[in-house]
């Protein structure tokens, strides 16, 4: 996924990753109006990535659900592609609360803090737990 990506360099881009067998999922900001949401998502495949938070990644304040609930809502007008979140998820619990909303969860700043901070042996506990609260979300089913 490439963060950001100008406007100019889309399309560019987007043929180069086809060429290559990539797919090229976009982060979608909540501001978009649906026209935006539509224009997008047609210059993604793989998947739509809608961040939990509007904050940056590694964000470990309170999460507005609802606000996440009415976005992947419309992003799944716009687009029959999967739906991921991350940025936010910082706990087991808001991983919880975020996975019957989306497709995936993506969970990496707070395993990377465990695996940085003494002792190391917190990681694998932290990361087990982040797995028990999605294992009951968790489906080999796929949308496309």
């Amino acid at each position: 996924m490439v963060v950001d990506l100008p406007d100019d360099q889309a399309e560019r881009w987007q043929a180069a990753a086809k060429d290559a067998n990539l797919s090229t999922p976009r982060l979608v900001p909540r501001h978009l109006a649906d026209t935006g949401l539509a224009t997008v998502a047609a210059g993604a495949s793989g998947w739509l990535y809608a961040p939990a938070s509007t904050g940056p990644t590694g964000y470990r304040g309170p999460l507005d659900v609802p606000a996440l609930a009415d976005f992947t809502t419309r992003l799944r007008a716009a687009s029959p592609l999967p739906v991921v979140s991350g940025v936010g998820i910082s706990t087991p619990a808001l991983a919880e609360r975020v996975a019957p909303l989306v497709d995936a969860v993506v969970i990496g700043t707070p395993v990377v803090r465990a695996l940085m901070a003494p002792p190391p042996e917190q990681a694998p506990v932290l990361t087990t737990a982040f797995a028990h609260a999605l294992y009951p979300y968790a489906t080999t089913e796929t949308r496309a």
